[in-house]
């Protein structure tokens, strides 16, 4: 009997990149696994989508990609913060179909003398601060930084990239400020510089800058992603959260439920008890709100989220027993609670709730 599991089905995330790259109309998807895959593991996802036809892979930091080719993963990675300081000798040694990112002058250099003093040479992107207010040179810098920084022995720059910051707003005057910069450096570029991106998963479905190469589709591997103007998303939530009743039992009308008293039970009720809590990555802004799914359907959170424990309005749920599968995110018969609805009732993001779920996922083999 599991107490609490959180299980990821990789047909699901293939399932996604395939639908992703059938739009994709020649677009070639590097695919964002940082964040240990957010949530859904680094490796067993880089696998899975390398299985399904990924060419190649984004992470943010050195120790992933230092984890991907321990476990054998050989494939093309953009590393997107760049190596930093203390990290410029393994770059080096990680280089082989491997571009770093360059968003600093000190960077660019301790970058390159790492790699004169190696004996080779390392591909890099320059990264530019189109709008996100993060890493990376402003466009009116982004030429004279090129012209400066590949002068660099060892660097072998081979384009830009940046960030939307507003993609599921593809027609506002942010968005098209971004894109229309980012198109302005991309013009002026040296020939060899052609692996240029600027879209995550929203920017690219919104088709905010379909004609460059590249796009990097993260949160849309995992999860459900809802283009402007279309009814459904062409991905799913690939993440299942599921645990167990451990109690039932009836409370009259009156008595309060879990800490501070938040809810009052106005009426006779039955209350199960499920095995999960923010120390499982619940969030605690789930106290008296949201639901879940046991035996197929919909019932309400009572009170507030505790450590471990979870309190389950079943009173219109006849026959609830101990043991009963409980779906805090995931497909349980017809019903589903997909990661945005999830994210929805907690006030965040799903990028959120499945990065901290995956801190307590179940491995599959």
């Amino acid at each position: 009997m599991y107490p609490f599991e959180v299980i990821v089905d990789y047909s699901i995330i293939q399932a996604n990149f395939r639908a992703l790259q059938a739009r994709g109309e020649g677009v070639s998807l590097a695919c964002v696994v940082k964040s240990d895959a957010y949530g859904h593991g680094l490796v067993p996802t880089s696998r899975a989508l390398l299985a399904a036809g990924a060419e190649r892979l984004c992470v943010f930091r050195l120790e992933e990609l230092r984890s991907l080719r321990d476990a054998g993963v050989a494939c093309p990675v953009w590393v997107l913060l760049g190596p930093l300081n203390g990290e410029y000798e393994e770059a080096v040694r990680l280089s082989a179909q491997t571009t770093f990112a360059v968003y600093a002058d000190w960077q660019a250099r301790a970058l390159s003398q790492a790699a004169v003093q190696a004996g080779t040479c390392v591909d890099v992107h320059l990264a530019l601060d189109t709008g996100m207010g993060r890493l990376g040179f402003l466009p009116q810098d982004a030429l004279a930084a090129v012209t400066r920084l590949s002068a660099l022995p060892g660097l072998r720059f081979k384009g830009v990239f940046s960030h939307i910051a507003t993609g599921s707003k593809p027609t506002s005057p942010i968005t098209q400020k971004q894109a229309n910069e980012f198109r302005a450096v991309v013009a002026q570029l040296p020939a060899g510089m052609t692996e240029n991106h600027l879209c995550a998963s929203e920017a690219w479905l919104n088709r905010v800058a379909p004609e460059l190469p590249f796009a990097r589709p993260g949160i849309a591997l995992y999860a459900p992603v809802i283009p402007v103007g279309e009814q459904t998303s062409p991905t799913r939530t690939a993440m299942t959260v599921r645990t167990r009743l451990v109690s039932v039992k009836s409370i009259p009308s009156g008595n309060p439920i879990s800490y501070n008293s938040v809810r009052i039970l106005q009426r006779d009720s039955v209350i199960g008890v499920a095995l999960v809590g923010y120390d499982d990555g619940l969030p605690r802004a789930l106290s008296d709100k949201g639901t879940a799914l046991v035996r197929g359907q919909r019932v309400p959170i009572l009170g507030t989220v505790c450590m471990g424990m979870l309190m389950l309005d079943l009173t219109d749920l006849p026959h609830a027993e101990v043991d009963d599968e409980v779906v805090l995110m995931g497909r349980q018969g017809t019903q589903e609670i997909d990661a945005n609805e999830f994210a929805a009732s907690a006030g965040t993001i799903a990028d959120e709730v499945l990065c901290l779920f995956g801190h307590c996922r179940t491995p599959r083999s």
